[in-house]
Formats: structure tokens, C-alpha cells, sequence
């Protein structure tokens, strides 16, 4: 399961023939995002973690506001 730690600490290679980063590679990571999204946006929860305080995130909003940045609909 991809974490919010996982996409802080993602980085991808840059291309060394043009501006960039490898297409495949951010490809490949967009998918686990979107894996992600569409388990909370289908009532998936996170196992507890010990050290982590409980909070309650507004999935809904959440998941309109990824849908929105995935077709790459301006911010409001």
C-alpha cells in the first residue's frame, strides 16, 4: 500500500537527453497513486499504526479533489 511518506520521499531519475524525467518511471508511480485513491474512494481504511495519532480525513473531499488534479482541472 502506498503511504503519503512513499509519495514525500519519491524521487525519479531525470533523462539525460532532454529536460525531465523518465515518462515510465512517473508512469509506474501515478498508477500506485491511483491505486490508492480508488481504495479510500471505495471505503478502504488504513491499518492503525502505533506512533500515529487517529484522524479522521475528509475522504470525500479527498477523492473530488484527486479526481480534479488527475484530469488536470485548474485549482479552485
Amino acid at each position: 500500500m502506498l503511504t503519503s511518506k512513499d509519495v514525500t520521499r519519491q524521487n525519479f531519475t531525470p533523462t539525460s537527453m532532454r529536460r525531465g524525467y523518465d515518462e515510465r518511471e512517473v508512469d509506474d508511480f501515478l498508477d500506485q497513486v491511483i491505486e490508492t485513491l480508488r481504495y479510500y474512494e471505495q471505503g478502504g481504511r488504513p491499518a492503525p499504526q502505533a506512533s500515529a495519532t487517529p484522524q479522521r480525513p475528509d475522504s470525500a473531499g479527498l477523492a473530488q479533489k484527486a479526481s480534479r488534479w488527475l484530469r488536470g482541472d485548474p485549482e479552485s
